[in-house]
C-alpha cells in the first residue's frame, strides 16, 4: 500500500478537485472494465486511484513526479511523455485529460506517434481539452484564488478542432462539447 506522503504533493483547491472529478467521470464511461491504461499527465495519480477496481492496472507519467511509485494496481513514473516514457507493452486505453493544451504544437505529432506505438489493436485514446476561451475564465478563477490552476502558463490557445486531423490514423468515434461548451471530449479508436 502506498502512503500519501510518497505521492507527489500537488496543491489543489476544492474547485480544482471538482473540475478534475468532472473530467474523470466523463472519461471513465468510455474505459472498458478490466482495461490496461496509460494516463499521460497523471499529476498525482488521482485518476488512476479514481479508477480503482474499474481497470486491471495502469501506468501514469508526469513531469511533477520525482520518483517511480508502485501500488498493487498502478505505477506512477516521473518524466515527460513521450521523451521519458520507456514502458514496454501496449495499452487498451491511453488518456490525455486536460493535457494536450500543455503540449507545444511542434511536439504533438511525437505524442501521437508514441500513442500509436503503445496502443493495442481496438484500443482507445481518450482526450479532454478545454476550449481556448476557457483560459480567460481560469485566469480569473486563479486570480480570485478559487483554483490553484497548475501550469496554466503552459496553455497556448490550443484549438481542439485540429485533433481529428492530428489523430488521423484513428477512427474518431466520439466528439462532444460539454460543461456548457467549455470542454471537449474526443475518443479515437484503432482498428482491430
Amino acid at each position: 500500500m502506498i502512503k500519501n506522503q510518497q505521492l507527489p504533493q500537488i496543491p489543489k483547491k476544492t474547485m480544482d478537485r471538482f473540475l478534475e472529478y468532472l473530467r474523470f467521470t466523463k472519461a471513465k464511461k468510455h474505459i472498458p472494465k478490466g482495461a490496461y491504461l496509460l494516463d499521460v499527465g497523471t499529476g498525482d495519480g488521482s485518476f488512476l486511484r479514481f479508477l480503482n477496481g474499474h481497470i486491471l492496472s495502469g501506468v501514469g507519467i508526469d513531469p511533477l513526479i520525482t520518483t517511480t511509485i508502485h501500488s498493487k494496481d498502478w505505477t506512477l513514473q516521473p518524466g515527460t511523455f513521450p521523451q521519458d516514457f520507456h514502458t514496454e507493452g501496449r495499452f487498451d486505453v491511453i488518456t490525455l485529460l486536460a493535457v494536450v493544451e500543455h503540449i507545444p504544437d511542434d511536439e504533438l505529432h511525437q505524442v501521437v506517434d508514441t500513442c500509436w506505438n503503445h496502443l493495442k489493436p481496438g484500443g482507445r485514446v481518450i482526450i479532454t481539452v478545454p476550449h481556448p476561451f476557457v483560459d480567460k475564465i481560469l485566469d480569473v478563477l486563479k486570480f480570485l484564488k478559487i483554483i490553484k490552476g497548475l501550469s496554466l502558463e503552459e496553455h497556448h490557445g490550443f484549438n481542439p478542432e485540429v485533433l481529428p486531423d492530428v489523430f488521423c490514423r484513428w477512427k474518431l468515434i466520439k466528439k462532444e462539447r460539454w460543461e456548457l461548451g467549455c470542454n471537449y471530449l474526443f475518443i479515437f479508436e484503432t482498428d482491430l
